[in-house]
């Protein structure tokens, strides 16, 4: 299962380059996709981690996202998911997928 961060629910939404604070992700299995919203968006501390928490519970293996701190980097890195991290602002979800060859 892969993760991505977006700015928004929609399939032409761009990649929110902050991990953290993005307030939706895009999850695929390869065959289908849906969002769902990051809770911890607005808090203070500790919001990566609990995204990193909440993102293993949901059997990512693999994050795709702009930006990561270093508490979030050794979060995934305890919980074994990948880190893909893309560079660019505006870089469309249907354009990672299409570049993945993951449905759109």
């Amino acid at each position: 299962m892969i993760a991505i961060s977006a700015t928004d629910r929609k399939l032409t939404a761009s990649m929110d380059l902050r991990f953290g604070r993005s307030p939706y992700f895009l999850i695929t299995d390869g065959n289908s996709t849906h969002f769902i919203a990051n809770p911890y968006r607005a808090e203070e501390k500790n919001s990566s981690s609990k995204v990193v928490d909440l993102l293993r519970k949901k059997g990512i293996t693999k994050i795709i996202t702009g930006e990561v701190g270093p508490a979030a980097k050794l979060d995934l890195d305890e919980n074994k998911i990948q880190l893909i991290m893309l560079t660019g602002d505006k870089v469309s979800l249907q354009h990672i997928l299409k570049k993945m060859s993951l449905p759109r």
